[in-house]
């Protein structure tokens, strides 16, 4: 029976149905096919990570992500779709997307939130960088701990890679230890410096408290703009290293590094003497060991984790001298220790309690060199400490954290004589023509500080529904200070003539012992009224902040922070509690490739206890150091002491006084602007853009309460100098006669100055292979300021401001001090790479090329015999002008207005890690910095602000005397024995 038999024979009724039935079921598997629509994305961490193997689930289908956080789901068309996206250790988060139409496809970006599990195993787990930020709008840069231990590093100086981080530059410091790391252009006193996010700031002036050996680093975070509320105190920058945990297998490293100096270093001619052209080289003759080893573990390896370091660097420079008068050259000898140790124990798996300790040591002993002798060299000693109590704890089944933390801090530095003792005097020997022969006896200089810090630290964080969560907390650090000596020699210090009586007996250099009782005196000067200096600084902080993700794309991050630094209530200042800081931020994850971020926030400064030591121990009944010259200059050995000074000489001699913030004071404060874009291409390149603009206001100087009415004008060019203490030729100009009231210059901290940052980051990042990896940026940027320093003075009056109108009396100003920043660069551009060859070789290099840095030109003459200054003015002289050298500037001459040349250096290594099994784990390398052998002018970190090449003499167009350069080339060698999977680090 055939088909046309059948449906004869069917009803007739049914014959339309069965056809209608045929009709919808042929083309059933093509329509189907028509009517659907794919779902793309991609599914990153919030610090931007991909994350492999989530679970995303729409309209019953799912899909696993791949390594690179990929996942693809077929939907039908032209119904809405949930998307559901489940990753263990991640809180779940639905995506609503809308009815698509058939045939097309929908990208979607999903970023996930940790969940806060903070079990052992997860605490000490490794942090990576990824190509992509999704999670904040944080500008600045890491340094991870493959680079850490790749990229060539001189002594093995961590802190030198960040001058890598777009924002960061290599600091003009105002002393021998001033930080060396500039944020914004700004000045390096006011960066803060976190261990584990806690206090590693040495408080008295700033900088770290303690320097951590490179095998405890587990990587270095540089937070330049829009950070997290919870981080503060800086209107500037932060640097938060992260310390290493211990690891489940044993893992460690020795090591052995040699800098040979001499027989290898690059070198230049060198001219003594009168030549203005002389490049003071300080690398010959330098040597350098150093040694040490790291080692981490577990004790059980799923809750006891430890982790070590430890490392011992001695160095010896030779000095240089600078004049022809110099007698020999002397030797520094730098010994440093560093030592670290961690201990991570979970009590159970929302529980893990961690015991951090860090410490180290410096110690700079002189030698002496050109006219200063051994015996009257010094020692510079630093000495920190922190140890650290953190417990963390999981709440809400991982929805909700708190991390409360303890940590106590120590710190001491102070100046020991080298080889002396300050029982006998300093002695300063001079030749007929007035030129120093020698300097003999002891140290000039006391200064020992010492400061004992406690910081209490709470943050919880919680989840608020599926959307937001909020993070509060707070801190308290109190430190108290101690300094028990600063000033001059306690036995005074004298200035005699060589009438031909000096002579050193055969053999040695000229000694205190060789200086005759009766040698003719030229002047003795005495700290009539030592002080010690006992207070204390205190800083509060609290804060709130909300991350809301509207859509699984997008992150806005609000929040409020509030600073309080008690020495705003000092003195005669009232107590700064108005520093609420606003800060507001987003993250728009566009696709699965790109990211738009930004923000605008407020960010305010703590203030270096010293601006309140200063002011106390310099203050009306203070320091008084006196000049006994002349006539009343007592016979050699026979100079007053303290005790025997009668208080109406201490009030006689007009001289510099402090008054305790006078004009009240404020901390820094910083508004913080930032907008950038990010791309990444593929799996290996990733670019990014980001325009800041930075204003800051309430930055310290020094204000003058008894000031020159006098202004410079156009025929002041020559040197006006004071007859004797009693008598400059200024004086007539001040408001207060200083022949009656026995003071010349009354000096306050002010926090009445300015600055300014605008910038272009440009940056790009490579990781083609898990084996290379580079990192590119540019920088264009102008830094400005009125004031540099705490010590920072005007060259007339109180005249900082573009307004051109003193600061204390309001009277017209023929100058400001307005000008590019000294820590200002216009272009910079850094590469970073490291290569790993599967072959056992490591390559890794570092560029830098940037634009010269500010000149400042100072009223003042240079000859054969060196330079001078000119005292426009006839103000007298200020203390701050021995730290920052802001002295005189002729008229119309503006300050910072010229340049150095622009410079560019590269510095390479290269490591081999031999691959027979009986020398496995055995690494040998080689380092050289500044390759090409530049001379970097003024690119480096110095002890004077605007010392060196910086400081200039004349007007704009005159000569331009180059002294110093950064070290020429150099070499360093190392080997490394490496035991465990791939070494401790």
């Amino acid at each position: 029976m055939n088909g046309l038999s059948v449906v004869a024979r069917m009803r007739p009724w049914l014959v339309p149905v069965l056809y209608f039935a045929a009709v919808m079921i042929a083309p059933r598997t093509a329509w189907g096919q028509a009517s659907t629509a794919t779902i793309e994305g991609t599914v990153r961490s919030q610090p931007g990570a991909p994350v492999a193997g989530a679970e995303a689930t729409g309209q019953g289908v799912r899909a696993v992500t791949d390594a690179e956080g990929r996942f693809r789901l077929v939907v039908v068309g032209g119904s809405p779709v949930e998307l559901t996206v489940i990753a263990r250790g991640y809180s779940p988060t639905r995506v609503s997307v809308g009815p698509l139409v058939a045939g097309s496809v929908k990208s979607v970006s999903v970023v996930l939130s940790s969940l806060a599990t903070l079990d052992a195993v997860s605490v000490v787990a490794p942090r990576v960088r990824p190509l992509l930020n999704t999670a904040n709008a944080v500008t600045g840069g890491s340094i991870e701990a493959r680079e850490l231990t790749s990229l060539p590093t001189d002594a093995r100086d961590p802190i030198a890679l960040l001058y890598n981080i777009p924002g960061i530059t290599q600091a003009t410091g105002f002393f021998g230890d001033a930080p060396r790391l500039s944020f914004n252009g700004g000045n390096s006193l006011y960066s803060q410096n976190l261990l584990d996010g806690l206090d590693n700031n040495e408080g008295f002036l700033g900088g770290p408290r303690v320097e951590v050996p490179l095998g405890a680093i587990a990587r270095i975070d540089a937070l330049v703009n829009t950070y997290s509320t919870q981080i503060g105190r800086s209107p500037d920058g932060i640097v938060d290293i992260a310390s290493a945990a211990g690891r489940a297998t044993l893992a460690g490293d020795l090591f052995l590094y040699q800098r040979p100096g001499r027989p290898l270093d690059a070198r230049v001619p060198v001219t003594f003497g009168a030549e203005p052209n002389a490049l003071a080289r300080k690398q010959e003759g330098f040597q350098r060991v150093q040694a040490g080893g790291s080692l981490r573990g577990a004790i059980n390896p799923t809750r006891t984790f430890f982790a070590t370091a430890a490392e011992y660097t001695r160095e010896q420079e030779d000095r240089i001298g600078s004049t022809a008068q110099a007698q020999f050259l002397g030797t520094e000898t730098r010994q440093t220790w560093k030592g670290y140790g961690r201990l991570d124990h979970g009590w159970s798996p929302t529980q893990t309690t961690t015991l951090r300790l860090a410490a180290s040591a410096v110690d700079r002993a002189g030698d002496g060199s050109g006219v200063l002798t051994p015996e009257a060299d010094i020692t510079t000693r630093r000495i920190g400490s922190l140890s650290a109590l953190i417990h963390r704890s999981a709440l809400r089944d991982g929805r909700a954290s708190n991390t409360a933390s303890v940590q106590f801090g120590t710190f001491r530095w102070y100046f020991p004589p080298a080889r002396s003792d300050f029982s006998r005097p300093q002695v300063t020997v001079l030749a007929p023509d007035l030129s120093t022969q020698a300097i003999v006896g002891s140290s000039n200089f006391v200064f020992d500080e010492t400061e004992r810090q406690w910081q209490l630290r709470d943050v919880f964080e919680t989840e608020l529904g599926e959307r937001h969560t909020l993070r509060l907390g707070g801190d308290v650090i109190a430190g108290a200070f101690r300094l028990a000596a600063a000033s001059t020699n306690p036995n005074g210090s004298y200035v005699v003539f060589n009438d031909g009586n000096i002579s050193p007996k055969a053999g040695r250099p000229l000694s205190i012992s060789d200086i005759p009782a009766n040698a003719r005196v030229q002047s003795y000067t005495i700290d009539a009224r030592p002080q010690q200096v006992n207070l204390s600084q205190a800083l509060y902080s609290a804060f709130v902040e909300d991350t809301w993700r509207p859509t699984p794309s997008l992150t806005v991050v609000g929040g409020l922070r509030w600073d309080y630094d008690d020495l705003t209530s000092r003195g005669e200042s009232d107590p700064d509690l108005d520093n609420v800081q606003p800060r507001v931020s987003f993250n728009w994850s566009r696709t699965g490739s790109d990211v738009i971020r930004g923000g605008v926030g407020r960010y305010a400064g703590k203030l270096p206890y010293a601006i309140y030591s200063d002011a106390i121990q310099l203050g009306e009944t203070g320091n008084a150091v006196l000049t006994f010259s002349g006539a009343s200059a007592p016979a050699f050995g026979a100079g007053p002491l303290p005790a025997n000074i009668p208080n109406a000489n201490v009030q006689s001699v007009p001289r510099e006084i402090f008054r305790t913030f006078a004009l009240g004071l404020e901390q820094p404060m910083s508004w913080q602007t930032t907008l950038g874009y990010q791309r990444q291409f593929g799996r290996a390149w990733a670019v990014s853009a980001d325009l800041v603009w930075s204003e800051t206001q309430n930055l310290p100087w020094t204000a003058d309460l008894n000031p020159l009415a006098r202004r410079l004008t156009a025929a002041d060019s020559v040197p006006r100098t004071c007859a004797s203490a009693f008598s400059c030729p200024g004086d007539a100009s001040r408001p207060d006669n200083p022949a009656t009231s026995g003071y010349r210059r009354v000096s306050t901290a002010q926090s009445g100055g300015s600055a300014r940052y605008v910038a272009v980051y440009v940056a790009a990042r490579r990781a083609l292979t898990e084996h290379w990896q580079l990192d590119a940026n540019w920088v264009w940027s102008r830094a400005q300021n009125s004031t540099e320093d705490i010590n920072f003075s005007a060259t007339q009056g109180n005249c900082f401001d573009t307004d051109r109108v003193d600061a204390v009396t309001g009277a017209a100003c023929t100058s400001d001090e307005w000008a590019d920043a000294n820590n200002d660069r216009r272009h910079r551009v850094t590469v970073r790479t490291v290569y790993e060859s599967p072959r056992g070789f490591t390559l890794s290099m570092i560029g830098d090329a940037q634009t010269g840095v500010p000149l400042n030109r100072l009223a003042g003459a240079v000859s054969g015999n060196g330079v001078a200054r000119y005292d426009l003015l006839g103000s007298g002289p200020i203390r701050g002008n021995g730290f920052i050298g802001n002295a005189d500037r002729f008229f119309g001459v503006a300050r910072n207005a010229e340049r150095l040349p622009g410079f560019v250096t590269i510095g390479a290594s290269a490591a081999y890690r031999p691959r027979l099994k009986a020398i496995r784990g055995v690494e040998l390398r080689a380092d050289v910095f500044n390759l090409l052998n530049t001379l970097a002018w003024g690119g480096y970190a110095n002890g004077i602000g605007g010392g060196g090449s910086r400081t200039q003499f004349g007007r704009p167009g005159d000569p331009v005397y180059l002294f110093s350069a950064a070290p020429p080339r150099q070499f360093q060698f190392s080997a490394r024995y490496l035991f465990g999977e791939r070494g401790a680090l």
